[in-house]
């Protein structure tokens, strides 16, 4: 599988994760490390020592994404590990441009980023099989010709 292809998997399943993960306003005050629930703690094990250092927007996104992953199926929590696994064996130039896509999809405004996943989630299984196979069969002029027409449709819709 080339690079290009990989990149896309990538970005897509971190983007997903995102959404997953992405918390509400952050509380200003932090949390606690004992205020976790034993879930929490469990998940985040691995920055216990740190906790009280970080930022408290940090400690709440962290908090919840832990509570989210307590709450995953199975089958859905071996694909997010699976993409940070992928995602952290990137080379540093990959993976600022993993980045960067991820925060192109977080400045998009909320509507945009709702129908983008409602229309992945109501996408079957078969759909988004056949859709990352036919990203994954293209040759980088095809995926090129796809992201250029992607920008004409996304400079019609603007007008």
């Amino acid at each position: 599988m080339n690079l290009s292809i990989k990149h896309h998997y990538l970005v897509m399943g971190l983007v997903l994760l995102c959404f997953a993960l992405s918390p509400k306003q952050a509380m200003a005050e932090g949390i606690a490390w004992d205020d976790l629930n034993e879930h929490q703690q469990q998940t985040l094990s691995g920055i216990k020592d740190r906790w009280d250092e970080l930022p408290p927007h940090r400690q709440e996104k962290l908090s919840k994404g832990a509570e989210k992953w307590a709450n995953m199926p199975p089958e859905q929590r071996e694909r997010a590990k699976e993409n940070i696994t992928r995602f952290k064996n990137l080379s540093p130039e990959d993976k600022a441009l993993v980045k960067e896509h991820m925060q192109k999809f977080r400045q998009l405004p909320a509507e945009k980023r709702k129908a983008l996943r409602e229309r992945w989630n109501n996408m079957s299984p078969e759909q988004k099989e056949k859709f990352k196979s036919r990203i994954r069969n293209m040759s980088p002029e095809q995926r090129q010709e796809l992201r250029e027409k992607i920008k004409e449709r996304k400079m019609e819709h603007a007008q």
